[in-house]
């Protein structure tokens, strides 16, 4: 008996159609990448900032976050390029 498509759960027939569950995946990788990142950044400016200027210390958060955002662009382009060409115009 083959899995429901919308159910989240993972068949062969059905592997196309897996929305929530690739979503699910997609939104729990997103919080926990950023909650992560968070923590970085306060331990960053809590323990290691200290020799930094604030200038410098300014310029290492901001490339921490452009590196977060990369990833989970990558990481939601990746799930929207499946839907290319899918709906009729």
């Amino acid at each position: 008996m083959a899995a429901n498509p919308l159910s989240g759960t993972s068949s062969v027939r059905y592997r196309e159609y897996d929305l929530f569950g690739s979503i699910r995946r997609r939104v729990l990788v997103s919080i926990a990448a950023t909650v992560g990142w968070l923590c970085l950044v306060l331990l960053y400016l809590a323990f290691w900032a200290g020799g930094f200027t604030l200038l410098q210390s300014i310029v290492v958060v901001v490339v921490s976050l452009l590196i977060l955002a990369a990833l989970l662009l990558g990481a939601w382009v990746s799930f929207g390029l499946r839907f290319v060409g899918r709906w009729p115009d």
